[in-house]
């Protein structure tokens, strides 16, 4: 085998001598050291120059895998290729082009191999005009005004992919354009009729527009942009009539010379019939308000949402037109009713919904005290007794505390006077000089450094969690043996040798539960704060689960959920079961899982079974 390998890199043929390049990367594979008696680097550096442009890159191939830190590169051998740039195919012209990105050239030879790859920006291909665009921007990035002039140059080889290619292949160009954009915005504003949305353009092309559109616009070509806008913000598509609306308010917030033409448009979105851009608006101007926050200028707006707040169903639009009439409550009249309205169905709406009710009627307290005095009370007893969801009732509870301590130190808390606010939408400007090392990869595409979603190590993807669970099990089995054995020890000493104990095997706590519990909150916040707790006890879950599939897995073993859930990322249960008897006693838990997968219980009871109750937890959550 080895001698027809070495024979065939001798081959009068170029295809037998490609072929036994490809044998010879086998043969590593299988048999290092049979590959190594060989000694055949120097014929795979010498074979670089074979006059089969095949063989040259199966060479190049070869030797960046066997040669530890790939192949050595050096001018002859960069010329050598890139003078042969019209010989190989895409594939191999790509396979050149990542070579260069290792090649550190002198200043003077800069741009001897800029002119020779012009020519590869002028192609059709993707691959080739993105990895081109690659080396330009890494060759000059130590540049400043030669680095701005490739961003000009590459400008026109991108927008020309977008509009020629397939749907992937354009979207792929738009990402790099968006990162692009991100450090030279003020090059692509000049073409920002090419990234107008398009009908035919599916949703995620239009999502990735949209963001470009707001990255390039500025004072010059702000207003045709947002014309071009508002009539998408009236699409059918409610994804894309939304986005467009999210886009015109962030615009605003860039450009202060935006805010009046924007504020046209938003007033005309508030008269529409379509609901979701009702409740986008609103949610857009909750924002615009903060930035602008002069009352004689916000006037109209005042007059426009309440004139259609009753038509809003969507949370998060509820959650911005009550911060509006907390805020600015002084300036609409029937402010004090409207919050009594929401409040009157207080236990139906969501969560967010009753801490931004809770914030807005304190704040107008101290602004209308006489209209809001009967509503605030209400509120407060409402929100304090309800304890389906923790943050609703700690807001109010402080909130009373605030109230009943020092009403002035309340109204500094949620009236003081505030700053503005200044909005900005720049990238981390470390993840994104780490998207430029990285460019013409998928973590430009998704948005992201390799490290967050790549395995460190090679393998089968999840292979390394496997292993370690596999060796948690072997541990856990010898700390049993090493239990089994010492409880073993005096067994020698019995009086037969004929009767032998039984092995003991680890089994799970069964606790005798009532199916259904039931406990009032009230009775539940009483023995909370009143009854014995273990130490809280912490395990790892094998991935986040979501809040129903928690639910379900506590239902399943006889335990109720009283409240539950997520803020950042951070997934908190009130739970209990209680013992069957006629006289059957409450056992309480709280379990946090946070975004790690990391799963934190603490459980109390002033029943005897606290230890059990533990342990039977330990192992419910365990089977999540």
């Amino acid at each position: 085998y080895q001698r027809r390998v070495h024979g065939g890199l001798g081959d009068i043929s170029p295809y037998v001598r490609k072929t036994a390049i490809l044998a010879a990367g086998k043969l590593n594979k299988l048999n290092k050291e049979a590959f190594n008696g060989l000694n055949l680097v120097d014929k795979f550096y010498g074979m670089i120059r074979d006059g089969d442009p095949s063989v040259c890159c199966n060479s190049l191939m070869l030797l960046s895998e066997v040669c530890e830190g790939g192949v050595t590169i050096n001018k002859n051998i960069i010329y050598f290729l890139l003078n042969r740039m019209r010989d190989f195919n895409e594939w191999q012209q790509c396979l050149v082009l990542s070579l260069v990105l290792r090649y550190t050239p002198e200043q003077s030879e800069l741009f001897d191999i800029m002119n020779l790859l012009e020519e590869r920006l002028r192609g059709s291909n993707s691959a080739i005009i993105l990895a081109t665009s690659n080396v330009f921007l890494t060759l000059t990035q130590n540049i400043p005004d030669v680095h701005l002039q490739v961003f000009e140059r590459l400008k026109d080889p991108l927008i020309t992919l977008i509009s020629t290619s397939s749907l992937e292949t354009s979207y792929a160009c738009l990402c790099h354009i968006k990162l692009l954009v991100s450090r030279q915005p003020d090059v692509f504003a000049p073409s920002y009729k090419e990234f107008y949305l398009r009908y035919s353009d599916p949703q995620y092309m239009k999502q990735l527009k949209l963001d470009i559109l707001l990255g390039i616009a500025n004072d010059s070509n702000m207003k045709e942009i947002i014309e071009e806008l508002s009539v998408f913000a009236l699409d059918v598509s409610v994804d894309t009539a939304r986005g467009a609306i999210r886009c015109m308010g962030q615009i605003a917030l860039k450009l202060p010379s935006a805010a009046a033409e924007c504020t046209r448009h938003f007033l005309e979105f508030l008269e529409t019939d379509q609901e979701h851009v009702k409740a986008e608006t609103f949610v857009v101007l909750k924002d615009y308000m903060r930035k602008y926050h002069d009352a004689k200028k916000l006037k109209d707006f005042f007059t426009a949402v309440t004139k259609n707040w009753k038509s809003i169903e969507d949370k998060n639009s509820k959650v911005a037109f009550i911060w509006i009439l907390g805020e600015f409550g002084e300036e609409i009249s029937d402010s004090p009713y409207i919050l009594e309205d929401y409040i009157e169905n207080f236990s139906e709406e969501p969560y967010l919904v009753r801490m931004e009710l809770l914030t807005a009627a304190m704040k107008l307290f101290f602004k209308r005290p006489p209209e809001m005095q009967p509503i605030l009370g209400p509120l407060l007893e409402k929100a304090i007794s309800d304890f389906t969801h923790a943050d609703v009732h700690d807001r109010a509870l402080l909130y009373y505390r605030l109230l009943v301590k020092n009403p002035r130190v309340a109204a500094s808390v949620v009236g003081g006077k505030k700053e503005t606010i200044s909005f900005s939408d720049q990238e981390n400007a470390e993840i994104r000089d780490k998207l430029f090392e990285e460019f013409n990869t998928l973590s430009v595409i998704y948005g992201m450094p390799s490290e967050r979603f790549t395995v460190s190590s090679p393998g089968i993807l999840g292979q390394e969690e496997d292993e370690d669970e596999e060796e948690e099990e072997e541990e856990e089995e010898d700390e049993d043996e090493e239990e089994k054995e010492s409880n073993g020890q005096d067994d020698d000493h019995m009086e037969t040798g004929l009767l032998k104990e039984p092995k003991s095997s680890k089994q799970r706590v069964e606790l005798q539960l009532e199916n259904e519990p039931y406990i009032e909150p009230k009775v539940f916040q009483q023995k909370w704060t009143q009854v014995p707790a273990l130490e809280p006890f912490r395990m790892k879950l094998k991935g986040v689960p979501n809040v129903d599939r928690v639910e379900q897995v506590f239902a399943s073993n006889r335990i109720s959920c009283l409240a539950s859930g997520v803020k950042d990322g951070i997934s908190k249960f009130y739970i209990y079961a209680q013992t069957q008897g006629s006289k059957g006693q409450f056992l309480l838990a709280e379990v946090v899982i946070d975004a790690q997968a990391n799963a934190t219980a603490t459980v109390k009871s002033d029943d005897s079974k606290l230890h059990d109750w533990g342990e039977y937890l330990k192992d419910t959550i365990k089977s999540i």
